[in-house]
Order: C-alpha cells, then structure tokens, then sequence
C-alpha cells in the first residue's frame, strides 16, 4: 500500500490504514489554518515507511514544502534498503528541491524483521509505547524544552532549530536506531498534537514537555490504531473550543493549527 496526503490537496481532511501483514495502522491530516500545511504518507510492503511533514506556518509556502519533501523522501526510500545513508539521502533530496517554503520531518523506516530508524528534523513529535509506558523517542528540535519558565515556553515553542528547505542554514537531522517487538506502537504527528497536550509545570516552569503522560492517559489500554488517531483528534478539536487550562501542576495552553497524525502497531 502507498498513500500520500498532501497538504496542498486536502480541503478538510485525508485519512487511510490498513492492517498488513506487517502492522495495522491508521493516518490522518486534517486542516487548521486557511491552507493545510501537514503532509503525510502510509508505505506498506516489505519494509514499512510512515512519514509527518509539518510545512512551518507564518512562512509563504508551507502546504507546498510540506507535499514536496513527502513526495521526494518515499520515493527515495521506497526502493532502498533500510539504513542511515538511505534516510540521509533522502532528506538531502527532499531539501533541495524545496524551492519555496520550509518544512519539519517525522519519519520511521522499518524493515521486515522490526528493525527501524526513527529521523527528525524539527519539532514534529515521534512517541513510542512499549509495556504501557508511552515516551518522546527524540527531542524536539526547539530553542525550549523541559527547564524553562511557562511564559518563555510559550512565547518561543513556535519556533524550530532545523527545517528542510531554503534556510540558509545546515540541517539538525536526529536519528535513532532499535528494533520493535509484537504489539508495540509508534505515533508520529506535528505539532498540532503535541502544543495542544497538557505541560507538567512547577513553580512556573515546565519540568515535562513532551506531553507523555497526557498522551498515555488519553491513549488508555487502547492497541486500535484506528482508535487512538480518532479519539486524539477529537480530543484537540474539543481543547482547541474550551481554551486555556491550568490544574494540579499542569497547563494547557490550546493552539490552532494543522493536525497530522499516523499511528501504527507492529505485527
């Protein structure tokens, strides 16, 4: 299976899954913004590939960075086998021809045995879940994070280190190797999951960013791919309408945006 969900195409919101030999999985990008700056897409055969590209908004050109590095990085990987040179090709590829816009990358690279390697450039979330427990497998590629005050979290979490595109600067590219066991999951999204999950904060700073512990209790016991993206973005949408939360050492401070979410269980 191949699917692409590009921003430039979607009017509202795309969506596909499968279940596969290799693992079930479900995907969904849906509009925020007057223009869908998320792109998306599903690869099953042999190996996996799912990829997040969140094209950066307030900058001309997101939707179209965002469907051309998709389009360029699965058919780059589509045909290789699975190792860091390839993944490094292909974010390579997919930046130079980007001529207009800025765009993150989430992206997981998975072969038939479950051996995987995880790339982001960027602040686009890649969480696992393994035995109940859910965490951020690579940090977001931002200026803040777990330490700093609310208020300078806040005024800065919109802002990236690293972009494929015409920057003018050389790209972060992080990369994690490992290999997935039966039942276990991967989500992947922009920022429009992670900025609209609760902070942990204390004395008025964030001591947890990542949004782990909020994600796991929406998620619950739930291994329905299909499921969780649902509920996830149902979720969002409902924060988004009721606003600013503070409670019990947390805080959400709602963002509008694009959302893309792909979430998916190995076999």
């Amino acid at each position: 299976m191949e699917k692409l969900l590009l921003g430039n195409n979607i009017k509202d919101k795309d969506e596909c899954g499968e279940k596969g030999k290799l693992c079930d999985f479900y995907a969904i990008v849906q509009k925020g913004h007057e223009e869908c700056g998320d792109s998306a897409f599903a690869y099953t055969d042999d190996k996996v590939i799912f990829a997040v590209l969140d094209g950066v908004s307030g900058e001309p050109g997101a939707a179209s960075a965002s469907s051309i590095a998709a389009i360029t990085i699965l058919e780059t990987l589509k045909t290789k086998k699975l190792t860091e040179k390839a993944v490094k090709e292909a974010v390579i590829a997919a930046t130079r021809q980007i001529s207009h816009g800025l765009t993150t990358l989430a992206l997981v690279f998975i072969d038939k045995k479950g051996s995987f390697i995880m790339a982001s450039v960027g602040d686009s979330p890649i969480y696992g879940i393994s035995k109940g427990k859910i965490g951020m497998e690579i940090p977001l590629g931002r200026p803040v994070n777990s330490g700093d005050s609310l208020l300078k979290f806040l005024s800065f979490r919109n802002l990236v280190t690293s972009v494929l595109g015409p920057s003018g600067v050389d790209i972060e590219l992080h990369m994690k190797k490992g290999k997935l066991k039966k039942g276990e999951m991967v989500i992947l999204a922009s920022d429009g999951l992670s900025d609209n999950l609760y902070l942990i904060t204390t004395e008025g700073y964030v001591t947890d960013a990542s949004g782990s512990k909020d994600l796991k209790e929406l998620i619950g016991a739930s291994k329905d791919p299909k499921a969780i993206v649902k509920k996830l973005m149902k979720e969002v949408q409902d924060r988004i309408s009721k606003g600013k939360i503070e409670k019990n050492g947390k805080v959400l401070v709602p963002k509008v945006d694009d959302i893309a979410i792909i979430a998916l269980r190995w076999l």
